[in-house]
């Protein structure tokens, strides 16, 4: 249970920054707070006017609708939510894991009187054998309209989740011995794994000819093209559940990872202490990318042609020279070049999710609050 919520919370092609022109015009702006959250939430989805907040319990996940109810979301013995999604009808679909119950009863004690020869219950298990991966689907008021498991041969941790014409894909991290490996698998088919012993895969992305592109971070060869740096990021591609392109993103001696992704390749990550946003083409090659003084990661979201980056800023901003403040979550708006063409900002020193559609604009989830750029 410990190193699955650690886990969940903490959850090469080598090319020189693309310089971006600096936007001396925009003056960054407050965001508004719009409601609190429950404490445990580690994520959002949107649909429609509908602000969807997810985290998890001791024993079981949960999905808290704004101005609705808040679902249980239960499974097996003892579960939990990591990724949701919005499906193409609305609804909003998520995953988790969930644990095998021990079969069995707890063995008498010895000197203990039992006359009533009452039976001691089955014994749970403590989620370290998380193998069963579960969704669920709710709809935007929060009815739960179907939930369902299946195996994994391995406890796993979903980390992201589509929902489209193609089906159900599912990504994140299964625990291998030693170590853990990416994995990308279609509901109720079988895993492709991407890397053996040092791989996590925390974002997937879809294209039009229904492959899907992982991201994450990796310490090991990956398709022949090894690691180049302490901890690459990486692009993946997996097509017919075949694992057929590789693309790290290297520096020597960093620590890098792609923390999201969107479906046009705007990845979000970090660089040592540098907050990344790097914006890929479908054969994984930069067109403009740019670093961000940081003490974590960037999350992406994208909405129509506008596309987002987040991150906590720790220092001034080259492309974005009216920026003086440190310590505080920083929204960028960027137009299709990657110059920024509008800034907000929270005055936080956390960021927990990014999301954003045309109905409500981008989203942010920070120190059990969400906040919106605009508010009518």
């Amino acid at each position: 249970m410990k190193r699955i919520l650690a886990s969940l919370l903490i959850f090469a092609a080598y090319f020189t920054s693309i310089n971006l022109p600096a936007n001396a015009s925009v003056i960054a702006k407050p965001m508004v707070q719009i409601a609190p959250t429950e404490a445990n939430a580690i994520g959002i989805a949107l649909s429609g006017t509908q602000i969807m907040v997810y985290g998890n319990r001791e024993k079981s996940g949960f999905a808290q609708f704004i101005n609705g109810p808040t679902v249980e979301l239960t499974g097996g013995i003892e579960s939990f939510v990591s990724a949701a999604t919005v499906d193409p009808e609305g609804n909003f679909i998520l995953v988790g894991s969930a644990a095998n119950p021990i079969v069995g009863t707890l063995p008498p004690i010895s000197g203990v009187l039992n006359p009533d020869n009452v039976v001691p219950d089955p014994i749970s298990s403590n989620k370290s054998d998380s193998v069963n991966l579960w969704y669920w689907k709710l709809s935007p008021t929060g009815e739960v309209l179907a939930s369902e498991s299946m195996v994994m041969p391995t406890a796993t941790i979903p980390t992201a989740v589509l929902a489209d014409r193609f089906g159900m894909t599912i990504a994140g991290t299964t625990f291998t011995d030693p170590g853990n490996a990416g994995f990308v698998v279609n509901w109720n088919g079988k895993p492709t794994l991407i890397g053996k012993s040092s791989t996590q895969v925390f974002a997937l992305a879809r294209s039009t000819d229904g492959s899907v592109v992982a991201v994450g971070q990796s310490a090991e060869t990956l398709l022949g093209k090894p690691l180049r740096g302490k901890v690459d990021g990486f692009l993946a591609r997996v097509t017919n559940g075949k694992l057929i392109a590789v693309q790290r993103s290297s520096e020597s001696r960093a620590n890098r990872a792609w923390r999201s992704t969107t479906n046009n390749l705007l990845l979000g990550g970090y660089s040592n202490s540098n907050a990344a946003i790097t914006k890929f083409t479908n054969n994984f090659a930069p067109t403009w990318t740019d670093r961000y003084p940081s003490n974590g990661s960037a999350l992406t979201a994208t909405s129509g042609k506008l596309s987002y980056g987040a991150f906590i800023s720790t220092g001034s901003i080259k492309a974005l020279p009216t920026w003086k403040r440190k310590n505080a979550l920083l929204l960028l708006e960027f137009d299709s070049k990657g110059r920024i063409t509008a800034a907000n900002f929270v005055n936080t020193p956390s960021l927990t999710a990014l999301g954003a559609n045309s109905a409500l604009g981008p989203v942010l989830l920070a120190g059990g609050f969400l906040y919106r750029t605009n508010v009518g």
